[in-house]
């Protein structure tokens, strides 16, 4: 990372989550870190299931994830954009995971639906940050 982003970040109103979440997290977790944030973000909603859609997207702000866009609803898919300044300034640092995100989406649209889900992150070359949700 460029010493101009790394000014960036520590600069950033969101340095404290950036650090503990991006740097400390990654560092202790290693080559496991995707795997484990995304189990992870499904044990965080099992503890704090939602009944509604509208919910779940309120709620990714609520836990300082970022703000939640659904941009496209099919039966068997769900298309959401993850944004807002946390997420941009996360993008800084090139080994960012939004794992974490994912794994929560996808359980709590498990737990809503009933039916097993799965999500994918996608980092777009604008920077954009798409998670996509399978339903089965």
């Amino acid at each position: 990372m460029s010493q101009d982003k790394r000014s960036e970040l520590i600069d950033s109103p969101h340095f404290n989550y950036i650090l503990i979440r991006d740097f400390l997290l990654t560092n202790i977790l290693g080559d496991d870190t995707d795997e484990i944030l995304y189990w992870s973000g499904k044990e965080l909603a099992r503890q704090f299931p939602l009944t509604e859609k509208d919910a779940v997207i309120d709620s990714f702000s609520h836990c300082g994830f970022g703000e939640l866009i659904l941009i496209k609803s099919e039966k068997d898919q769900n298309q959401y954009q993850l944004t807002g300044d946390l997420v941009s300034t996360r993008l800084l640092n090139p080994d960012v995971s939004f794992q974490l995100e994912a794994g929560y989406l996808a359980e709590q649209i498990n737990h809503i639906t009933g039916s097993s889900c799965e999500a994918r992150v996608t980092i777009t070359d604008k920077k954009e940050v798409l998670l996509v949700v399978t339903i089965e």
